[in-house]
């Protein structure tokens, strides 16, 4: 972790300062390591840290600025991580710019994001394999039953992914009513 420090010099002795923008700078740096760490790129990660450090909503260009990235490229990353949750676009009545906020529960986030991967990549494909199988099995095709090996695995890793991430979901959501019952 960066830690930054103000050093002020008063007299003969050093104190470190800790106001409140060395607390959010120093923050929005663990946020962005946190999230670059994730495989996410550096304006992503960027933009991700400065949101969640910020208490009221951000325009495009107000990130833009923030960031020192061309307003077309923020407003790209900024769909991006609107489709993956993390962030919310909100438009106020009366007004054509965008706003955006992070989604700062991170337990919603996390179960938004596994629920995405099963209903997404996870339940079509249990759906779909089971009749690929079958013609793949009433093939008599040349590599057929090397193909079928591989189909056969694919599936059942399909089937524990899906109980894997059920149960992740039933932990994460009894976690979550306990966390927001203190």
């Amino acid at each position: 972790m960066l830690f930054i420090l103000f050093i002020v010099i008063t007299g003969n002795s050093v104190k470190y300062g800790n106001n409140m923008n060395t607390v959010k700078k120093e923050f929005e740096t663990l946020v962005y390591q946190s999230i670059k760490s994730q495989g996410l790129d550096e304006l992503h990660s960027k933009l991700i840290a400065i949101l969640y450090s910020e208490p009221d909503l951000m325009t495009l260009k107000e990130l833009s600025e923030k960031t020192n990235y061309s307003f077309s490229a923020v407003s790209a990353a900024m769909n991006f991580l609107n489709k993956l949750y993390i962030v919310e676009k909100i438009k106020k009545g009366g007004s054509k710019k965008l706003y955006f906020s992070v989604q700062r529960d991170m337990i919603k986030v996390t179960l938004d994001q596994v629920k995405s991967k099963n209903e997404l990549m996870v339940e079509p494909a249990i759906l779909k394999l089971p009749a690929i199988i079958q013609r793949c099995k009433k093939s008599k095709a040349e590599g057929s039953e090397e193909m079928l090996q591989i189909l056969d695995q694919y599936y059942q890793q399909m089937i524990a992914l899906d109980k894997i991430l059920k149960y992740l979901v039933e932990i994460t959501e009894k976690v979550q009513k306990e966390v927001n019952t203190k």
